[in-house]
């Protein structure tokens, strides 16, 4: 049976194995077009001819297809660490969907 739970940015720790397909989820931001707080989930996903680094891509209708940001790999695994997801997002507002 498949749990799954958010854990705040702020609790991931350094070497924490951060895989494709995870989802990261920003909460409250205000930067939609009639300033309503919202909420975007991004997916870790490969990207194309690129073995150094894995990137946020936004899910969340509407932004979909949106990239937030890059992650470098822990080369030459196939996964980033924490470290450099909370090198890339910072606050309190950022979660981590792990799945178990």
């Amino acid at each position: 049976m498949n749990s799954e739970k958010w854990i705040p940015l702020y609790k991931l720790t350094d070497d924490m194995k951060i895989w494709a397909g995870t989802i990261v989820r920003l909460n409250n931001v205000m930067f939609t077009p009639d300033d309503r707080v919202r909420c975007y989930d991004y997916i870790v996903s490969f990207i194309y001819d690129n073995d150094e680094h894995l990137q946020l891509t936004c899910i969340t209708q509407g932004e979909a297809g949106n990239i937030l940001c890059v992650l470098k790999k822990d080369m030459p695994n196939h996964y980033a660490l924490g470290t450099e997801l909370k090198r890339m997002l910072s606050g309190e507002d950022v979660a981590i969907k792990m799945e178990s």
